[in-house]
């Protein structure tokens, strides 16, 4: 009997266990894609610097790609993230780097390379800019890059 209660416990946990190896590792490049959302489904978002849409959004209210401060109440200290929706789910990734033009942002599994350009009829303003932004997105063993454009600014 003891035999068997181990057994049924041993073969029910190496399922799990494959059902979270296989879950992580199902992101291919081709099975990568971005979902449109709004800037208010963003927790604790203290203000959006970036927002950014691939071409073929063609609304005003919804983006492919956000960046700001990421400001829990309570804690004090912002970080700067990027906010993207990623097969389906909403993902907030921290800047780990960045300089002028690029940044490279960061979670448990995924990282981020954003490299950004001013647009050349671009509405040049004080406090920010019309941009494009190429995105490289990787997560294990696959790369998928997007091409996104908008504003950045304060």
């Amino acid at each position: 009997m003891l035999k068997s209660i181990v057994f049924l416990a041993a073969l029910m946990s190496s399922s799990v266990l494959f059902c979270i190896a296989a879950e992580r590792s199902n992101l291919h490049s081709d099975a990568l894609f971005t979902d449109s959302f709004k800037v208010n489904e963003i927790a604790d978002l203290g203000h959006p610097v970036c927002t950014l849409t691939q071409s073929n959004n063609t609304s005003e209210e919804l983006f492919d790609y956000v960046e700001g401060d990421i400001c829990p109440v309570g804690s004090g200290a912002c970080t700067y993230s990027a906010i993207i929706k990623l097969n389906g789910k909403m993902l907030t990734l921290k800047r780990i780097q960045s300089d002028k033009t690029t940044s490279i942002f960061k979670n448990n599994d995924i990282s981020i390379t954003t490299i950004q350009s001013s647009l050349q009829k671009s509405n040049m303003e004080e406090e920010g800019n019309d941009v494009k932004l190429s995105i490289t997105i990787r997560a294990r063993n696959s790369e998928k890059k997007f091409y996104l454009s908008g504003y950045c600014g304060i």
